[in-house]
C-alpha cells in the first residue's frame, strides 16, 4: 500500500506549484511498529522533503506539519532528537 498526494506550494513569484507527494509507503508501518512515532514521523518528514526538492521545490516546518497533521514544534524536536 502507497498513499500520495497532491500539493501546492506557492513560490517565490508567487505562482502555485504541484507537489506528487508520497505520504505513506509499504515500509511506514515496520518502523511505527519497530521505531515508534517520533521515528516514522522523522522518516515521512525527510521523504517529503526528498521528493520536494526532486521537483524543485521546498517545504517549509508549516507544510510539513499541514501534510503530516502535527505541530511544527513536534516535528523541529523529533528532526532534533534524531540528530543527537
Amino acid at each position: 500500500m502507497k498513499g500520495s498526494l497532491t500539493y501546492w506550494v506557492r513560490e517565490k513569484s508567487d505562482r502555485l506549484r504541484s507537489l506528487k507527494l508520497t505520504v505513506w509507503s509499504v515500509h511506514d508501518h515496520a518502523v511505527l511498529e519497530t521505531r515508534g512515532l517520533a521515528e516514522l514521523r522523522r522518516i515521512r518528514a525527510q521523504r517529503l522533503i526528498d521528493e520536494s526538492l526532486q521537483q524543485g521545490a521546498r517545504l517549509s516546518y508549516r507544510d510539513l506539519s499541514l501534510i503530516l497533521l502535527t505541530s511544527k514544534s513536534t516535528l523541529k524536536r523529533d528532526i532534533k532528537l534524531h540528530g543527537k
